[in-house]
């Protein structure tokens, strides 16, 4: 299967990319720097930036942290923001921030009767794989969460830390 990005999702992951390259902009921080301490090369964090390529999920809680963001769920139904949690800096952490997304689209999706097959479709993901997703087995990549999240009527978005 192959997911079903929108230009709506790939606006909304430009968006977030393009946020946060102005928030390294703006720490003065080089792309060798910053690559060194997310793991990366800069030539990776480079394609990032100029949207020739995305992160994991995994590079993406980490960019965000490190530039003091953080990705959170934002209801277009409500006027609700993020699911706030306390950042441990671990590698633990990024499971922590996972959990405190995939609860809120797994219960949006169960409040409104869609199996996981059916969303799998809407999404262009296997039902397993939609399992996976939504126990906290395996991470989408940053688009794969932007595409199931809007699916689910959420956007995802940068809050800074608190």
């Amino acid at each position: 299967m192959v997911l079903r990005v929108n230009a709506a999702a790939q606006r909304r992951l430009n968006a977030i990319q393009g946020q946060l390259l102005a928030a390294r902009l703006a720490a003065k921080m080089s792309q060798e720097a910053l690559g060194e301490v997310l793991g990366v090369t800069s030539r990776s964090l480079r394609d990032w930036e100029k949207h020739y390529d995305s992160p994991s999920l995994g590079h993406a809680f980490d960019w965000a942290q490190r530039l003091g963001f953080r990705l959170a769920l934002a209801d277009r139904l409500v006027e609700a923001t993020a699911f706030p949690v306390e950042v441990k800096h671990h590698h633990i952490w990024q499971m922590q921030e996972y959990r405190l997304l995939a609860p809120f689209l797994k219960a949006r999706r169960r409040a409104r009767k869609i199996s996981q097959t059916d969303l799998g479709l809407i999404v262009g993901v296997t039902r397993s794989t939609l399992q996976r997703w939504e126990d906290g087995e395996q991470f989408p990549r940053l688009i794969g969460l932007i595409v199931w999240a809007d699916r689910l009527d959420y956007s995802v978005e940068l809050q800074p830390l608190l």
